[in-house]
């Protein structure tokens, strides 16, 4: 299987390389159509998952049965891996792709074990994956940051603040719905509508669909 060369979990991996490790942990990619359920929310879980191609959405439901929207991540990510490395054996989110996906899963007992010849790669696949755990870690902290916020307006001035910053421009594109927006930053659809109004008058933003401009 052709992995694109950005994927970061394979970087400074050479390509023949990456097929024999991937030859040797047994993995295979599978593919996904845009709304197909990757992982089910209570589903067993026992890989890490990364995102060769397309985008994958992360969401639990909570005990009132209300979606909330953890992340959403596009090619080269990773997920899964905070329950599996912490020995949770079913998943408390749900995992969507929400474009047509390629993912390979990492059985991570097969993963974290060197084979006998010890290669150098596999070390260099688990320095990787470290690393991209930590970044994660760091958007995620973002995110509580965001839904910390008491008011509707407060939450989506810090959410487009930070998605502001990552584009180094004042208009950006966000990858959510306003349902899912609504989902993401854990308030009420019509509320926030109402509020993204008011604070368009109010020249504070411009939006137009999943297009918004910081003034």
């Amino acid at each position: 299987m052709l992995i694109p060369g950005n994927i970061e979990l394979f970087e400074n991996i050479k390509a023949e390389d990456i097929e024999r490790l991937l030859s040797c942990l047994g993995i295979a990619g599978k593919g996904f159509q845009k709304g197909e359920t990757i992982i089910a929310q209570g589903s067993a879980i026992d890989s890490i998952g990364v995102v060769i191609s397309g985008r994958i959405q992360v969401s639990r439901n909570d005990y009132a049965g209300n979606r909330v929207i953890v992340a959403e991540f596009g090619m080269g990510a990773i997920f899964a891996e905070s329950f599996v490395c912490a020995g949770v054996s079913r998943s408390p989110v749900t995992v969507n792709a929400t474009e047509p996906s390629l993912v390979i899963f990492l059985p991570y007992r097969r993963l974290m074990t060197s084979c006998e010849s010890a290669c150098s790669f596999h070390q260099q696949l688990i320095l990787n994956l470290v690393r991209l755990v930590a970044r994660k870690n760091l958007v995620l902290s973002g995110k509580l940051e965001i839904c910390s916020r008491r008011t509707i307006r407060e939450k989506v001035l810090a959410y487009l603040g930070m998605e502001s910053a990552k584009a180094g421009a004042r208009e950006v594109v966000i990858p959510f719905t306003r349902n899912e927006l609504a989902d993401y930053l854990a308030v009420d659809r019509s509320a926030l509508s109402r509020e993204l109004g008011q604070m368009q008058e109010e020249g504070l933003i411009e939006f137009d669909k999943r297009r918004f401009t910081l003034r």
